[in-house]
């Protein structure tokens, strides 16, 4: 063995040398070669490039440089400069399939034919690959083709060949060399319907033709054909050998097709040669030709004859060898462009959730411990293409995902890495569960006190495959070889051992396992699967296979489905200890075992004995649900499944507390309608263990919410909520224990509440600070708990907030909190206090996870459960059996009779979206009634429905107004509500959901005039509009906080909070008694010019933009420099200052790419600006900005909205 492996050291030293010295050899000496009679020929040859122009894999929307033709044309360079007379450039086929080649079909050169005539090429023979488009579509392309095509066996019905059979160049020094070109005689299987009108031949009788017509006319035949070494189903010349054994006369064969890095290897003593795929190899073959008897030979084809592979990038240090060549780039640019913009492309949207859940355990993949979406949309997309009954596939990386959203063309590739191609076997049932068991041997057996599924150090995760089309378990407590179990059909029929099934895998399962004769793991009894056919749908990839299922057959729309076929079983683990090792791992604690050389996660299970001494307690939390107790498209999860998952953290984690931050009983008519009372039943059959009200938990009143407190199964809590005698409402606090922990939970609610809901509701109340109330229940609860925890309903913008409390008060663990709606995925740490949220509508469920070491808190983490993942939960029976009955008792509430109305109140889609409505007018007029508003305004895309003649039910106002949206009156300036007007009419006449319908105002509007500069008259109560007027605004939530782009209204303030719009309707049509009601011209649509200019009381100066600087007294250029953030050479070179030191006061200086405010005035926002460029623009700290223009939230301007710019 020692012997035979110092022969093989040095075979690979003189190889190298060889090589080596072929690669530097200077054209003096093969000119040198020439005067003494013998020759080098240089054959350069390329195949199987599958559109790989540039560096730049498309289907991943990334840089590779592994290979491509623009590199290569930098290796021909090379190679052609050091044998520059007698150099010969071929293609061996598969060209224009693959890297989104497709998309140049209709240009006019094809970048692949580009790149061909810009390198030179001598002759190109088209593969297989080129007849997946049809056979006009392949004309087309290579009508723009310098070089000869080749291809001498594919003939048309009037016997002439598609290509020419052979080609004959003379190189500069005479050398005449005959190229034989053939293409796969396969291709009639592969696309028999796009060659139905051709015939194809055997590749061995065509090229012996071709030599017996031109052997005597040239001094060397190659054959270039696109070939792999053997041939495949039996079909006669459809191997490179067979080629080489028949037609012995050949010097060299330049292979493809099966895209093997043979750098040359002998057969028949014809050398044969074959590249890597996308461009990572150029083949070069160097032939010595000798003068004998005045004809050019070889003389001896063992020592004459060599050849090697010209490797892009180096293998071994991934550093690359040949850079693109600058000018063809230059030339292929916009092609690249195009195909950026492609992958780019839109091919569908995601709903439903990610393709794969999050990790349970952080390090052990979803995707292979649990069927996930993503694996059941793979193998979806392989039956499909195949027609196979099942289908394999694996999780190619840990990180494999899809997210919920758009899917770019480019995405593919993030759940499918590798260019597979589509492999159809046939399997009996025992083949099928041999190649499961195989795939199970991933797993290591779980023994008695695992608490962790572990992984096989010694298998891939590539290499582990999960099934659909059956379903079955994986027993993991079993050893590997016994594990699949209940192996059955999607109809549960148990598959038999002789059972016959069709099997679609991808190319590298199929020839690496399941078909490989020598060494197989899988069949060590030789029996094989039969394969039924290869590179199935045009040999496309199965990633490009997985965009056009997801763009053609699902029609762009495709869900995160999961059929749950098959599962892990048998490892019965300890719930509450195997919770306390998913806090661990997840919190950083505990690290999953590697192996030995650090290559694979998890390879070692967590035991019990590993987690002694630590235990686990959970707060689960929730805020601002606003009464969405049912699962919607558009808000939560729903209550049911909240109480689902607190019952799993009960199950598992045992010790739980429940806790509400608020605005809980109040919003939609489920809750409206009792007041409260049914958000309490649900709230009751959960389990709450603590609330705190929240602003509009207080709209039924105060005594309303007293009586809901006395009813609750849980206390309400609020330390700074007093009486007038100065007594709590409700009790400031509680102790609670949990396994042995104590906890003091406190209650602060806002002190907004005084204005946030109807003044009259807490009327006699005093809010006090909520940080003097915190210091005083730390102080309070100090030595009487363990944990402290303050559950508010602050948020975290505002006066008050939850960010102040942990700042000014020490001492509390966790602030669970409310009111901002702020989702807080992984909480927000201030002063050792951990703030959560989550959000609202009940979108997230918080869950807190306390660990404890032997008694003492060891650390804290918070985490969401959202939505997406309680997609695939089941509801809880007793909460949905809750939510039946409050529905049929409001069912009763929502028939009565509230008023009646003697004309149809309008309330079609296609009006409140384009023009007043009476319906609209309504409603308008009713939330300046309730909130004596000067304007108020709500957008037609809120109003759903229209109501009939006659009576009027609670029902049918609901129906009118579902969406629960609380009624704000917030102050706004006139300029603002002019930008909001012209907002909403900016797509008119087109449907829009956020088309103002208003009451105390009148505008007009001209929709010929471009968007942005439609309105014509603007009055508010008969008066023109004052822009630098502050008005009071009654508007929706959704509105005041930007919603449908009313970016404008967010920053104003906010004055009081008032009921739901739908309350506020039936209370104004109560009022009415009769409704009676005509539109009054309100809104108008007009053809006039602009009647009169805007009212403005502030003469403001507009900016003049200039970049010029007056000197003052105290000056020096430094200082100007630093006051514009510039350098003062920029400032000499701009104003060719010869000394630095002499400029005067009064002198005028340019400040380049700076405007100079010496006043404050007033700049308008224009489109693309952001509060940074206007900042960069002036020369004026944004924050400045900010401050002068009062601005609440700095990433809301738009475009119109004036803004003050300090002096500068």
């Amino acid at each position: 063995m020692f012997k035979n492996f110092k022969c093989k050291k040095f075979t690979s030293f003189m190889v190298a040398v060889t090589m080596i010295f072929s690669l530097i050899a200077p054209s003096s000496v093969l000119a040198a070669e020439a005067t003494s009679g013998s020759i080098t020929l240089q054959i350069l040859a390329t195949s199987d490039t599958h559109g790989k122009f540039m560096a730049y894999d498309y289907a991943t929307n990334s840089k590779d440089d592994s290979g491509s033709l623009a590199q290569i044309a930098s290796a021909v360079k090379k190679l052609r400069s050091d044998n520059p007379n007698n150099t010969i450039l071929v293609d061996a086929g598969d060209t224009i399939e693959g890297n989104s080649s497709d998309i140049f079909f209709n240009e006019e050169i094809h970048p692949m034919i580009a790149a061909f005539n810009e390198m030179g090429y001598d002759a190109v023979v088209p593969g297989n690959h080129e007849f997946n488009f049809g056979v006009p579509t392949l004309e087309k392309v290579l009508k723009g083709l310098k070089a000869p095509v080749l291809m001498g066996n594919v003939f048309k019905k009037d016997g002439t060949t598609l290509g020419k059979a052979y080609e004959i160049v003379t190189t500069k020094d005479g050398i005449k060399v005959g190229i034989i070109g053939m293409t796969n005689p396969n291709i009639t299987r592969w696309d028999s319907e796009n060659l139905k009108d051709y015939k194809v031949t055997n590749p061995i009788e065509e090229t012996q033709k071709v030599i017996k017509e031109v052997k005597d006319k040239v001094d060397v035949l190659i054959a270039v054909e696109h070939l792999a070494e053997q041939g495949e189903y039996g079909t006669a010349g459809s191997g490179a050998e067979e080629i080489a054994k028949a037609c012995p006369e050949l010097t060299a064969i330049v292979g493809a097709h099966g895209h093997m890095a043979t750098p040359g290897k002998k057969i028949n003593n014809v050398l044969f040669i074959e590249n890597l795929n996308a461009g990572q190899t150029l083949g070069k073959i160097n032939i010595k030709l000798t003068k004998i008897n005045g004809k050019y030979v070889v003389a001896d084809k063992e020592k004459d004859l060599t050849s090697t592979l010209v490797y892009m990038k180096d293998t071994k240090t991934k550093e690359v060898v040949y850079k693109e060549d600058a000018e063809l780039v230059k030339k292929l640019q916009p092609y690249h462009e195009k195909a950026l913009k492609d992958a780019e492309a839109v091919i569908g949207e995601l709903k439903g959730g990610d393709l794969v859940p999050a990790e349970e355990i952080k390090g052990i993949p979803t995707a292979q411990v649990q069927d996930t979406a993503m694996i059941d949309l793979i193998n979806a997309v392989q039956m499909h293409y195949s027609g196979a009954d099942v289908a394999a596939a694996a999780a190619f990386s840990t990180t494999a995902n899809i997210k919920e959203g758009k899917i770019k063309k480019a995405d593919t590739s993030l759940i499918y890495k590798y260019p597979n191609t589509l492999y159809l076997l046939q399997v009996t049932g025992k083949q099928l569960k041999q190649y499961m068991e195989w795939s199970a041997n991933f797993y290591n057996t779980v023994k008695p006190g695992d608490l962790t599924l572990s992984f096989n150090e010694n298998i891939r995760g590539y290499n582990y495959d999960m099934f659909s089309g059956v379903k079955y378990e994986i027993d993991v407590t079993k050893e590997p070889g016994n594990r699949i179990i209940n192996l059955r059909k999607m109809d549960d029929t148990l598959i038999k051992d002789t059972d016959v099934l069709k099997l679609a895998v991808n190319n590298y399962r199929a020839t690496s396992h399941l078909l490989s004769e020598k060494n197989n793991e899988i069949y060590k009894d030789g029996n094989l699967p039969k394969l039924l056919e290869k590179d199935m749908v045009g040999g496309k990839s199965v990633r490009e296979l997985i965009g056009d299922y997801i763009k053609n057959v699902k029609a762009g729309a495709i869900t995160a489905q999961v059929d749950n076929n098959w599962k892990i079983v048998g490892a019965n683990w300890d719930l509450y200890k195997r919770a306390v090792v998913t806090e661990l791992v997840n919190s950083g604690k505990m690290q999953l075992p590697k192996s030995a050389d650090g290559r694979t996660d998890n390879v070692k299970a967590i035991k019990s004995d590993d987690i002694k001494g630590y235990d686990l307690i959970t707060i689960a939390h929730t805020n601002d649900t606003h009464s969405r107790v049912k699962e919607s498209s558009s808000d939560g999860m729903g209550f049911a499944k909240i109480s689902t998952e607190i019952d799993r953290l009960r199950a598992t984690t045992k010790n739980v507390l429940v806790l509400d931050a608020g605005d809980t009983l109040h919003g939609q008519t489920i809750a409206t309608l009792s007041k409260g009372e049914s958000i309490v039943k649900i709230m009751n059959s959960i389990g709450y263990d603590a609330m705190t009200p929240g602003n509009h938990d207080f709209n039924y009143g105060q005594d309303r919410l007293l009586e809901l407190s006395k009813i609750t199964n849980f206390p309400m809590l609020a330390a700074n909520l007093l009486k007038a005698d100065g007594s709590t409402v409700f009790k400031p606090y509680i102790i609670k224990e949990v396994n042995g922990v104590k906890f003091g939970i406190f209650g602060l609610v806002t002190p907004e509440t005084a204005y946030k809901t109807n003044p009259k509701n807490v009327e006699g109340l005093t809010f006090q600070d909520p940080v003097m109330a915190a210091k005083k229940m730390v102080e309070e609860l100090k030595g009487k708990c363990d944990v402290v925890v303050a559950l508010a309903h602050l948020g975290d913008n505002g006066e008050d907030t939850s960010i102040e409390v942990a700042e000014k008060v020490s001492g509390i663990n966790i602030i669970v909190d409310g009111h901002s709606h702020t989702t807080l995925p992984t909480g927000k740490l201030v002063n050792k206090t951990l703030i959560v949220q989550t959000g609202d509508y009940d979108k997230n469920l918080g869950e807190v996870n306390l660990l404890f070491k032997d008694g003492k808190l060891d650390n804290i983490r918070a985490t969401l459960f959202s939505k997406a993942q309680a997609k695939n939960i089941s509801e809880d029976k007793d909460i949905l059996s809750i939510v039946s009955e409050v529905d049929k008792e409001n069912s009763k509430v929502t028939s009565a009779v509230i008023g009646n109305t003697k004309v149809e109140l309008d309330g079609v889609r296609g009006n409140v979206r384009t023009k007043e409505t009476n319906l609209a007018d309504l409603i308008t007029n009713a939330m300046l009634d309730a909130t004596g508003a000067d304007i108020a305004l709500t957008n037609g895309g809120g109003i759903r429905a229209s109501i009939d003649v006659g009576d009027i039910t609670k029902g049918e106002v609901i129906t009118v107004l579902p969406f629960g949206n609380y009624v704000v009156l917030k102050e706004v300036k006139g300029s603002d509500i002019l930008a909001a007007l012209e907002l909403g009419i900016s797509d008119y006449p087109k449907e829009k959901g956020g088309f103002p319908q208003v009451a105390g105002i009148t505008y007009s509007f001209n929709p010929n005039n471009k968007a942005g500069s439609r309105l014509v008259e603007v009055k508010v109560n008969g008066k023109a509009i004052d822009k630098n007027k502050v008005y009071k605004l009654a508007t929706n939530d959704f509105m005041s906080v930007g919603g449908d782009g009313y970016t404008m209204l967010a920053g104003g303030k906010i004055l009081a909070e008032y009921p739901s719009l739908d309350e506020i309707l039936i209370s104004y049509i109560q009022k009415l008694g009769a409704v009676d009601i005509k539109t009054d011209g309100r809104v108008m649509v007009t053809t006039e010019d602009k009647k009169t200019e805007d009212k403005n009381t502030e003469n403001k100066p507009v900016v003049t933009l200039s970049n010029l600087y007056t000197v003052n007294n105290g000056d020096t250029l430094k200082k100007i420099a630093d006051r514009y953030n510039v350098g003062v050479q920029e400032i000499v070179k701009a104003n060719g200052i010869k000394n630095p030191k002499l400029i005067f006061p009064g002198q005028k200086l340019q400040i380049p790419g700076k405007i100079v405010i010496t006043k404050d005035t007033v700049y308008v926002v224009v489109k693309g600006d952001t509060l940074k460029k206007i900042e960069d623009k002036f020369g004026v700290d944004y924050s400045k900005i900010v401050k002068k223009n009062n601005i609440k939230n700095p990433k809301m301007i738009y475009v119109g909205q004036e803004l003050i710019i300090p002096a500068n």
